[in-house]
């Protein structure tokens, strides 16, 4: 039996038999606060057991030490297609020690794209997509000594060995759900707004999400950043696909209305010593969304000294390709503003994009080399093939030597900076050897 101590200050007697381990690691650490948060406050799992192990040796002292307490633990990855080739041979040994009293559970963005690889690959379930409410109902159900199975929003192999995906349910209120896990002293980011109408062919945010934008409203946004400025945190950033349509009930318009709101009332609930980032990491912007009214709003409320703004490429062929819907006229337009109203321009660039030729390539580098002059900074990327995307069977694209010198160039000055090249040697492995995509 555990005494476990919730953000109300008091004890709570826990008699589970299930533990929850999440493998916290640093690149995947935001995606378990709202899940751990969603679990705090529902009446049926109170006292649920959670521990955040960061590295390999502290995951596997965890799963020995809950076994010893508790009939089982589930294990939770969150992870992204980069960091599969070192998720799987992890799961493959702990299975070996753990199973089958160690139930291991996939979720993210790999995961929600391709649930039956991941279950193939050693994975018990995999929950696709918003994972608040069927994180629960799937520990309820293995709680109540049940199989977990049929639980809406998750994917296993059956009995037979078939594969069987349920239909998620309804999407979930944010105002109902915590961004954090106060209880467990997890902070981070708040989310307030989820899904993205634009679909872009490399991004997965809409298939995991859906294209109808949700927002967490201003009221439940400020009570959580009221709580982080009573724990003496000062800054606050915010997680959004585009910050700029916050509010709007389409994602594709601007509602400064809805924008001011918020922002006022984040400064009121954090105080004179808070500081708010809003449209920067780890967050951005949309060029054609970006305004002297909204900057004028950055400014006005906001502490950021810098925007960040989705180029993606600086030619018009291949921004059409990949369903962007902005034109290269309105990055440089965009990020003229940002200098202008007092702010640094971040734009960001991907190469390697299915399709893109040499000429592509050239437009791309003059559009970068005007930014640069105009005074922004460069974030490069290289394009890698996502499942559950447009472009998710695509080979990545080759560059000139010539060009990429020229990249490396701007590496060398500051003017471009990015995990770009890491990222090309990535892709020309999974051009040079292509592994099986499952459809989902």
């Amino acid at each position: 039996m555990t005494l476990l101590w919730y953000d109300t200050g008091a004890a709570v007697e826990s008699s589970m038999n299930t533990a929850l381990i999440f493998y916290y690691t640093k690149p995947n650490r935001f995606s378990f606060h709202p899940l751990a948060g969603a679990l705090e406050i529902d009446e049926t799992l109170r006292g649920l057991e959670m521990s955040f192990p960061t590295q390999a040796v502290e995951l596997r002292q965890s799963l020995r030490a809950a076994l010893l307490r508790m009939d089982r633990a589930v294990v939770g990855f969150s992870f992204a297609t980069p960091q599969l080739c070192g998720i799987e041979p992890l799961v493959e040994d702990l299975r070996k020690e753990f199973s089958p009293r160690a139930i291991f559970l996939a979720g993210g963005p790999h995961p929600s794209a391709d649930p039956e690889g991941c279950l193939r690959a050693g994975f018990d379930f995999v929950i696709r997509g918003e994972g608040e409410v069927a994180l629960a109902r799937l520990l309820e159900s293995l709680e109540a000594g049940g199989d977990g199975r049929g639980i809406p929003g998750t994917a296993y192999i059956d009995g037979e060995g078939a594969f069987q995906s349920v239909p998620a349910g309804p999407p979930v209120d944010l105002d109902a759900l915590p961004p954090f896990a106060p209880g467990h002293l997890k902070f981070g980011p708040i989310e307030i707004t989820r899904g993205c109408p634009y679909a872009c062919g490399f991004c997965q945010t809409s298939a995991l999400f859906g294209r109808q934008q949700r927002h967490r409203s201003p009221r439940s946004a400020a009570r959580y950043m009221a709580l982080l400025a009573g724990r003496g945190m000062r800054d606050v950033r915010v997680i959004t696909p585009n910050a700029f349509s916050y509010g709007s009930p389409d994602g594709r318009s601007v509602n400064f209305e809805a924008m001011r709101e918020l922002l006022a009332a984040a400064r009121l609930a954090m105080g004179p010593a808070g500081r708010l980032f809003f449209g920067s990491m780890p967050s951005e912007v949309r060029p054609e969304h970006v305004t002297e009214a909204a900057l004028k709003l950055v400014r006005e409320y906001a502490s950021n000294d810098n925007i960040v703004i989705g180029a993606q490429s600086g030619s018009q062929r291949i921004l059409d390709a990949c369903g962007r819907g902005h034109c290269v006229a309105d990055v440089i337009a965009a990020a003229a503003l940002t200098i202008k109203a007092g702010l640094k321009a971040n734009v960001d660039f991907i190469f390697g994009l299915p399709g893109e030729t040499e000429e592509d390539l050239e437009r791309t580098l003059a559009v970068i080399k005007e930014l640069i002059a105009l005074g922004a900074r460069i974030h490069a990327h290289w394009f890698l093939p996502l499942p559950q995307t447009r472009l998710a069977a695509q080979v990545p694209g080759r560059m000139p030597r010539r060009l990429k010198a020229a990249l490396e160039r701007l590496t060398a000055s500051g003017a471009l900076y990015g995990q770009w090249q890491a990222q090309e040697r990535q892709a020309t492995r999974i051009g040079e050897h292509p592994a099986p995509r499952h459809a989902g």
